[in-house]
Protein backbone atom coordinates (compact mmCIF):
# COMPACT_ATOMS: atom_id res chain seq x y z
CA UNK A 1 0.00 0.00 0.00
CA UNK A 2 2.78 2.57 1.29
CA UNK A 3 5.17 3.86 -1.69
CA UNK A 4 7.17 6.10 0.64
CA UNK A 5 7.63 7.17 4.36
CA UNK A 6 9.71 10.42 5.02
CA UNK A 7 10.17 12.38 8.73
CA UNK A 8 8.96 16.34 8.64
CA UNK A 9 12.04 18.54 8.14
CA UNK A 10 11.39 20.43 11.29
CA UNK A 11 11.02 16.80 13.14
CA UNK A 12 6.75 17.66 13.85
CA UNK A 13 5.57 13.83 12.39
CA UNK A 14 6.08 11.95 9.07
CA UNK A 15 4.51 11.62 5.84
CA UNK A 16 3.32 8.44 3.89
CA UNK A 17 2.68 8.62 0.12
CA UNK A 18 -0.19 5.94 -0.67
CA UNK A 19 -1.14 4.14 -3.45
CA UNK A 20 -3.71 6.48 -4.58
CA UNK A 21 -1.94 9.37 -4.83
CA UNK A 22 -3.04 10.54 -1.40
CA UNK A 23 -0.98 11.58 1.59
CA UNK A 24 -0.87 10.35 4.86
CA UNK A 25 0.43 13.08 7.42
CA UNK A 26 1.10 11.51 11.23
CA UNK A 27 1.84 13.84 14.15
CA UNK A 28 2.05 13.27 17.85
CA UNK A 29 -0.06 15.55 20.04
CA UNK A 30 1.62 14.45 23.64
CA UNK A 31 -0.27 12.02 25.76
CA UNK A 32 -3.94 11.44 26.81
CA UNK A 33 -4.97 11.17 30.29
CA UNK A 34 -4.56 7.41 30.81
CA UNK A 35 -0.62 8.25 29.79
CA UNK A 36 -0.59 6.96 26.38
CA UNK A 37 0.68 8.28 23.10
CA UNK A 38 -2.02 10.56 21.27
CA UNK A 39 -1.05 10.45 17.36
CA UNK A 40 -2.85 12.70 15.10
CA UNK A 41 -3.62 11.28 11.74
CA UNK A 42 -4.50 13.19 8.37
CA UNK A 43 -5.40 12.33 4.63
CA UNK A 44 -5.10 14.71 2.12
CA UNK A 45 -4.08 15.15 -1.92
CA UNK A 46 -2.27 18.16 -1.21
CA UNK A 47 0.68 19.67 1.57
CA UNK A 48 -1.76 22.77 1.97
CA UNK A 49 -5.01 20.72 2.67
CA UNK A 50 -3.22 18.17 5.09
CA UNK A 51 -1.44 21.41 6.91
CA UNK A 52 -4.92 22.64 7.42
CA UNK A 53 -6.53 19.41 8.23
CA UNK A 54 -3.72 18.90 11.03
CA UNK A 55 -4.59 22.51 12.31
CA UNK A 56 -7.86 21.71 13.26
CA UNK A 57 -7.20 18.19 14.63
CA UNK A 58 -4.80 20.12 16.92
CA UNK A 59 -7.05 22.56 17.93
CA UNK A 60 -9.95 20.58 18.61
CA UNK A 61 -7.43 18.22 20.46
CA UNK A 62 -6.25 21.14 22.79
CA UNK A 63 -9.95 22.31 23.22
CA UNK A 64 -10.44 18.63 24.42
CA UNK A 65 -7.40 18.42 26.91
CA UNK A 66 -8.93 21.95 28.51
CA UNK A 67 -12.56 20.90 29.09
CA UNK A 68 -10.84 18.11 31.39
CA UNK A 69 -8.07 20.26 32.89
CA UNK A 70 -8.95 20.99 36.60
CA UNK A 71 -8.93 24.33 37.25
CA UNK A 72 -6.65 25.04 40.25
CA UNK A 73 -8.43 27.62 42.19
CA UNK A 74 -10.50 27.99 45.69
CA UNK A 75 -12.12 31.24 45.99
CA UNK A 76 -14.53 32.69 43.71
CA UNK A 77 -13.05 36.30 42.36
CA UNK A 78 -9.66 33.53 41.64
CA UNK A 79 -12.17 31.29 39.49
CA UNK A 80 -13.56 34.26 37.68
CA UNK A 81 -9.93 35.61 37.26
CA UNK A 82 -8.77 32.11 35.87
CA UNK A 83 -11.90 31.86 33.61
CA UNK A 84 -10.99 35.08 32.31
CA UNK A 85 -7.34 34.49 31.62
CA UNK A 86 -8.68 30.96 29.46
CA UNK A 87 -10.84 33.28 27.42
CA UNK A 88 -8.22 35.95 26.82
CA UNK A 89 -6.06 33.15 25.75
CA UNK A 90 -8.14 31.41 23.70
CA UNK A 91 -9.17 34.82 21.47
CA UNK A 92 -12.41 34.56 23.55
CA UNK A 93 -12.61 38.26 23.95
CA UNK A 94 -11.79 41.55 22.55
CA UNK A 95 -8.55 43.38 24.65
CA UNK A 96 -11.45 46.18 25.82
CA UNK A 97 -13.91 43.40 26.76
CA UNK A 98 -11.30 41.86 28.82
CA UNK A 99 -10.56 45.41 30.62
CA UNK A 100 -14.37 45.56 31.24
CA UNK A 101 -14.91 41.69 32.60
CA UNK A 102 -11.35 42.72 35.00
CA UNK A 103 -13.10 45.39 35.99
CA UNK A 104 -16.20 43.77 36.93
CA UNK A 105 -14.70 41.16 39.06
CA UNK A 106 -12.36 43.24 40.86
CA UNK A 107 -15.31 46.10 41.73
CA UNK A 108 -18.25 44.09 41.78
CA UNK A 109 -17.09 40.40 43.50
CA UNK A 110 -13.70 40.46 44.50
CA UNK A 111 -14.37 43.88 46.79
CA UNK A 112 -17.65 41.87 48.22
CA UNK A 113 -17.70 38.31 50.64
CA UNK A 114 -18.76 36.25 48.03
CA UNK A 115 -14.96 36.43 46.18
CA UNK A 116 -13.52 35.23 48.84
CA UNK A 117 -15.74 32.42 49.56
CA UNK A 118 -14.40 29.10 48.81
CA UNK A 119 -15.91 27.84 45.15
CA UNK A 120 -17.85 24.98 46.38
CA UNK A 121 -18.74 26.58 49.59
CA UNK A 122 -21.55 28.86 47.76
CA UNK A 123 -25.24 28.19 46.96
CA UNK A 124 -28.12 30.12 45.43
CA UNK A 125 -29.03 31.87 48.63
CA UNK A 126 -25.38 33.45 48.57
CA UNK A 127 -25.48 34.35 44.84
CA UNK A 128 -28.95 35.85 45.41
CA UNK A 129 -27.74 37.62 48.42
CA UNK A 130 -24.77 38.96 47.05
CA UNK A 131 -26.54 40.76 43.81
CA UNK A 132 -29.02 42.06 46.82
CA UNK A 133 -26.09 43.65 48.06
CA UNK A 134 -25.24 45.32 44.43
CA UNK A 135 -28.66 46.61 43.96
CA UNK A 136 -29.08 48.77 47.27
CA UNK A 137 -25.58 50.42 46.22
CA UNK A 138 -25.74 53.24 43.16
CA UNK A 139 -24.73 50.67 40.89
CA UNK A 140 -26.34 50.56 37.61
CA UNK A 141 -28.47 47.88 36.23
CA UNK A 142 -25.83 47.04 33.13
CA UNK A 143 -23.08 46.79 36.04
CA UNK A 144 -25.06 44.24 38.36
CA UNK A 145 -26.10 42.23 34.94
CA UNK A 146 -22.30 41.78 33.71
CA UNK A 147 -21.58 40.68 38.07
CA UNK A 148 -24.05 37.82 37.23
CA UNK A 149 -23.13 37.00 33.61
CA UNK A 150 -19.32 36.71 35.12
CA UNK A 151 -20.61 34.41 38.08
CA UNK A 152 -22.62 32.25 35.75
CA UNK A 153 -19.99 31.77 32.62
CA UNK A 154 -17.17 31.38 35.63
CA UNK A 155 -19.26 28.68 37.24
CA UNK A 156 -20.29 27.41 33.73
CA UNK A 157 -16.83 26.70 32.57
CA UNK A 158 -15.92 24.76 36.26
CA UNK A 159 -18.73 22.55 36.00
CA UNK A 160 -17.41 21.25 32.55
CA UNK A 161 -14.37 20.75 33.81
CA UNK A 162 -15.72 18.88 36.94
CA UNK A 163 -14.51 21.40 39.73
CA UNK A 164 -17.90 21.74 40.88
CA UNK A 165 -20.93 19.71 41.09
CA UNK A 166 -23.72 22.86 40.09
CA UNK A 167 -24.24 26.29 38.96
CA UNK A 168 -25.51 27.77 41.77
CA UNK A 169 -25.83 31.21 39.65
CA UNK A 170 -28.21 28.93 37.01
CA UNK A 171 -30.85 28.45 40.03
CA UNK A 172 -31.67 32.49 40.46
CA UNK A 173 -30.73 33.33 37.23
CA UNK A 174 -34.57 34.15 35.80
CA UNK A 175 -35.81 35.40 38.94
CA UNK A 176 -33.00 38.20 39.23
CA UNK A 177 -33.34 39.12 35.70
CA UNK A 178 -37.00 40.16 36.15
CA UNK A 179 -36.36 42.26 39.36
CA UNK A 180 -33.36 43.79 37.12
CA UNK A 181 -35.96 44.35 34.68
CA UNK A 182 -37.88 46.20 37.26
CA UNK A 183 -35.57 48.55 37.99
CA UNK A 184 -34.67 49.23 34.03
CA UNK A 185 -38.35 50.35 34.13
CA UNK A 186 -39.11 53.99 32.70
CA UNK A 187 -41.66 56.38 34.58
CA UNK A 188 -43.87 58.17 32.55
CA UNK A 189 -41.56 61.62 32.82
CA UNK A 190 -38.57 59.51 31.80
CA UNK A 191 -37.47 59.01 28.18
CA UNK A 192 -36.67 55.33 27.07
CA UNK A 193 -33.63 55.89 24.63
CA UNK A 194 -32.44 59.58 24.90
CA UNK A 195 -31.96 61.35 21.94
CA UNK A 196 -30.79 64.99 20.70
CA UNK A 197 -34.60 66.94 19.78
CA UNK A 198 -34.94 68.23 16.86
CA UNK A 199 -33.77 71.78 18.08
CA UNK A 200 -31.15 70.23 19.83
CA UNK A 201 -29.59 68.78 16.99
CA UNK A 202 -30.10 72.07 14.98
CA UNK A 203 -27.98 74.17 18.07
CA UNK A 204 -25.96 71.50 17.89
CA UNK A 205 -24.81 71.91 14.72
CA UNK A 206 -24.52 75.69 14.71
CA UNK A 207 -22.22 75.75 17.53
CA UNK A 208 -20.08 73.46 15.85
CA UNK A 209 -19.44 75.71 13.37
CA UNK A 210 -18.32 78.60 15.56
CA UNK A 211 -14.89 80.25 14.67
CA UNK A 212 -12.94 82.39 16.96
CA UNK A 213 -12.71 86.23 15.93
CA UNK A 214 -9.51 86.37 15.84
CA UNK A 215 -8.18 84.00 13.25
CA UNK A 216 -10.98 82.78 11.41
CA UNK A 217 -10.53 78.99 12.87
CA UNK A 218 -13.22 76.68 13.89
CA UNK A 219 -13.39 77.21 17.85
CA UNK A 220 -13.85 73.24 18.74
CA UNK A 221 -11.01 71.14 17.08
CA UNK A 222 -13.27 68.09 17.01
CA UNK A 223 -16.47 69.74 16.14
CA UNK A 224 -16.66 68.73 12.85
CA UNK A 225 -15.88 64.80 13.91
CA UNK A 226 -18.93 65.15 16.57
CA UNK A 227 -21.23 66.01 12.88
CA UNK A 228 -19.66 63.22 10.94
CA UNK A 229 -20.50 61.02 14.12
CA UNK A 230 -24.43 62.39 14.13
CA UNK A 231 -24.87 61.91 10.12
CA UNK A 232 -23.27 58.52 10.21
CA UNK A 233 -24.30 56.62 13.51
CA UNK A 234 -20.57 55.51 13.19
CA UNK A 235 -19.44 54.05 16.88
CA UNK A 236 -16.11 56.59 17.94
CA UNK A 237 -14.04 53.54 17.77
CA UNK A 238 -14.91 53.34 13.88
CA UNK A 239 -14.92 57.21 13.60
CA UNK A 240 -11.37 57.05 14.53
CA UNK A 241 -10.01 54.36 12.56
CA UNK A 242 -10.91 55.57 9.78
CA UNK A 243 -8.39 56.65 6.84
CA UNK A 244 -9.41 58.76 3.75
CA UNK A 245 -8.24 55.43 1.97
CA UNK A 246 -12.00 54.10 3.04
CA UNK A 247 -13.64 56.89 1.88
CA UNK A 248 -15.00 56.92 -1.73
CA UNK A 249 -15.66 60.61 -2.63
CA UNK A 250 -16.99 60.47 -6.51
CA UNK A 251 -19.12 57.65 -5.11
CA UNK A 252 -20.15 58.88 -1.96
CA UNK A 253 -19.57 55.58 0.05
CA UNK A 254 -17.79 54.90 3.46
CA UNK A 255 -15.99 51.58 4.25
CA UNK A 256 -16.02 51.07 8.21
CA UNK A 257 -14.23 47.92 8.48
CA UNK A 258 -12.19 48.53 11.92
CA UNK A 259 -12.23 49.89 15.28
CA UNK A 260 -9.70 51.37 17.78
CA UNK A 261 -10.32 51.31 21.38
CA UNK A 262 -7.81 52.14 24.49
CA UNK A 263 -6.69 49.36 26.83
CA UNK A 264 -4.78 48.23 29.97
CA UNK A 265 -0.99 47.98 28.42
CA UNK A 266 -0.27 44.33 29.89
CA UNK A 267 3.00 44.82 28.93
CA UNK A 268 3.88 47.47 31.01
CA UNK A 269 6.86 47.33 32.58
CA UNK A 270 6.59 50.18 34.63
CA UNK A 271 8.13 52.64 32.47
CA UNK A 272 6.19 52.46 29.42
CA UNK A 273 2.23 54.00 29.24
CA UNK A 274 -0.65 52.10 31.30
CA UNK A 275 -2.96 52.48 28.20
CA UNK A 276 -2.55 51.66 24.76
CA UNK A 277 -4.34 52.12 21.53
CA UNK A 278 -5.17 48.54 19.95
CA UNK A 279 -7.29 48.22 16.31
CA UNK A 280 -9.50 45.83 15.87
CA UNK A 281 -12.95 44.73 13.78
CA UNK A 282 -16.09 46.33 14.19
CA UNK A 283 -18.23 45.62 17.23
CA UNK A 284 -19.96 42.64 16.31
CA UNK A 285 -17.37 42.09 13.67
CA UNK A 286 -19.82 44.05 11.14
CA UNK A 287 -17.77 45.49 8.35
CA UNK A 288 -19.41 47.21 6.29
CA UNK A 289 -19.86 49.91 3.43
CA UNK A 290 -22.35 52.85 3.44
CA UNK A 291 -23.81 55.42 1.04
CA UNK A 292 -23.64 58.84 2.94
CA UNK A 293 -26.28 61.34 3.21
CA UNK A 294 -25.38 64.56 1.71
CA UNK A 295 -24.87 66.35 4.96
CA UNK A 296 -22.27 63.40 5.66
CA UNK A 297 -20.61 63.98 2.79
CA UNK A 298 -20.82 67.98 3.09
CA UNK A 299 -18.75 67.25 6.79
CA UNK A 300 -16.21 65.45 5.18
CA UNK A 301 -15.53 67.73 2.62
CA UNK A 302 -15.13 70.84 5.51
CA UNK A 303 -12.76 68.03 7.06
CA UNK A 304 -10.65 67.44 4.35
CA UNK A 305 -10.31 71.63 3.71
CA UNK A 306 -9.22 71.57 7.54
CA UNK A 307 -7.20 68.95 7.99
CA UNK A 308 -5.53 68.18 4.09
CA UNK A 309 -4.26 64.67 4.40
CA UNK A 310 -2.89 61.99 2.06
CA UNK A 311 -4.80 58.29 1.70
CA UNK A 312 -2.94 56.85 4.40
CA UNK A 313 -3.44 59.42 7.45
CA UNK A 314 -6.50 59.26 9.43
CA UNK A 315 -9.14 61.13 8.92
CA UNK A 316 -10.02 62.21 12.35
CA UNK A 317 -7.00 63.50 13.62
CA UNK A 318 -5.33 66.88 16.01
CA UNK A 319 -3.50 69.87 14.52
CA UNK A 320 -0.10 67.99 15.30
CA UNK A 321 -0.81 64.98 13.07
CA UNK A 322 -1.73 62.53 16.30
CA UNK A 323 -5.00 60.04 16.42
CA UNK A 324 -7.85 61.32 18.66
CA UNK A 325 -9.18 58.86 20.93
CA UNK A 326 -12.43 58.43 22.96
CA UNK A 327 -11.49 60.30 25.53
CA UNK A 328 -10.16 63.56 23.73
CA UNK A 329 -13.21 63.35 21.93
CA UNK A 330 -15.62 63.01 25.23
CA UNK A 331 -14.34 65.87 26.40
CA UNK A 332 -14.41 67.97 23.43
CA UNK A 333 -18.45 67.18 23.00
CA UNK A 334 -18.73 68.11 26.69
CA UNK A 335 -17.55 71.44 26.14
CA UNK A 336 -19.92 71.57 23.19
CA UNK A 337 -22.90 70.77 25.16
CA UNK A 338 -22.04 73.34 28.21
CA UNK A 339 -21.78 75.94 25.86
CA UNK A 340 -24.42 75.30 23.87
CA UNK A 341 -26.97 75.18 27.40
CA UNK A 342 -27.70 71.01 26.85
CA UNK A 343 -29.33 69.74 30.22
CA UNK A 344 -27.03 67.30 32.07
CA UNK A 345 -29.33 63.99 30.46
CA UNK A 346 -26.95 64.94 27.10
CA UNK A 347 -23.50 63.49 27.71
CA UNK A 348 -21.15 60.97 25.90
CA UNK A 349 -21.09 60.22 22.23
CA UNK A 350 -23.25 57.51 21.98
CA UNK A 351 -26.40 59.98 22.09
CA UNK A 352 -25.53 60.84 18.56
CA UNK A 353 -25.76 57.43 17.36
CA UNK A 354 -28.95 57.26 19.14
CA UNK A 355 -30.34 60.33 17.50
CA UNK A 356 -28.84 59.35 13.93
CA UNK A 357 -30.79 55.81 14.02
CA UNK A 358 -34.02 57.65 15.75
CA UNK A 359 -34.41 59.99 12.48
CA UNK A 360 -33.78 57.14 10.04
CA UNK A 361 -37.09 55.39 11.97
CA UNK A 362 -39.34 58.37 12.19
CA UNK A 363 -38.77 58.71 8.38
CA UNK A 364 -40.02 55.63 7.28
CA UNK A 365 -36.76 53.29 7.34
CA UNK A 366 -36.97 49.78 9.34
CA UNK A 367 -35.15 48.19 11.75
CA UNK A 368 -33.58 46.08 9.33
CA UNK A 369 -32.34 48.81 7.86
CA UNK A 370 -31.36 50.95 10.67
CA UNK A 371 -29.26 47.99 11.72
CA UNK A 372 -27.67 47.41 8.73
CA UNK A 373 -26.31 50.61 8.10
CA UNK A 374 -25.45 51.63 12.20
CA UNK A 375 -23.69 47.96 12.21
CA UNK A 376 -25.47 46.46 14.81
CA UNK A 377 -28.17 43.58 15.75
CA UNK A 378 -31.89 44.57 14.94
CA UNK A 379 -33.10 43.73 18.25
CA UNK A 380 -30.58 45.90 20.32
CA UNK A 381 -31.02 48.69 17.60
CA UNK A 382 -34.94 48.30 18.41
CA UNK A 383 -34.52 48.58 22.06
CA UNK A 384 -31.12 50.76 23.02
CA UNK A 385 -31.52 53.33 19.65
CA UNK A 386 -34.47 54.07 18.98
CA UNK A 387 -36.29 56.94 21.21
CA UNK A 388 -40.38 56.12 20.98
CA UNK A 389 -40.85 59.44 23.19
CA UNK A 390 -40.18 62.89 21.75
CA UNK A 391 -39.24 66.13 23.89
CA UNK A 392 -42.08 68.13 23.37
CA UNK A 393 -42.85 71.26 25.13
CA UNK A 394 -46.60 71.72 26.49
CA UNK A 395 -47.61 74.57 28.98
CA UNK A 396 -44.19 76.08 28.99
CA UNK A 397 -42.70 73.07 29.85
CA UNK A 398 -40.35 69.94 28.49
CA UNK A 399 -42.01 66.73 29.17
CA UNK A 400 -41.11 63.14 27.45
CA UNK A 401 -44.18 62.46 24.98
CA UNK A 402 -45.48 59.80 22.61
CA UNK A 403 -46.63 60.91 19.52
CA UNK A 404 -49.64 59.92 17.60
CA UNK A 405 -48.48 56.82 15.69
CA UNK A 406 -47.86 56.82 12.03
CA UNK A 407 -47.00 60.51 12.25
CA UNK A 408 -43.93 61.33 10.17
CA UNK A 409 -41.61 64.35 10.47
CA UNK A 410 -41.54 64.95 6.93
CA UNK A 411 -38.46 64.20 4.18
CA UNK A 412 -35.36 63.20 5.98
CA UNK A 413 -33.51 66.62 6.32
CA UNK A 414 -30.40 64.11 5.31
Amino acid sequence: MCQKKTRNANGQGCFVDLDNGRILYRKSAGTTSDGKRKVLTVRASSKAAYIKLMKEKETAWIKEQQRTIPVKTNTVAELCKKHLEFQADNGELKPKSIDRRENTISHQIEAYPIGHMQINAINAVDVEEHICKLMKEDLSVSSIKKALDVLNAAYEWAQARGNVDQNPVLQVKRSIGRRLAKMEAKTASEADVIVLSRREESRFLVETLRTNENNGEYKYAAGLYGRLLLHTGMRIGELISLRWSDYDEKNGLLTICKSTSVIKNRNNTGKDRRYVSVQGTTKNQKARVIQLFPDAIEDLAKIKNYRPGKNTDLICRTKNGKPYTATMMEHCMDTIYRNTGFDTTVSGLHIFRRTFATRMYENGADTKEIAAYIGDLESTTMRYYIAARKKMKIGGSIRQIVPLPGKKKGPHRK
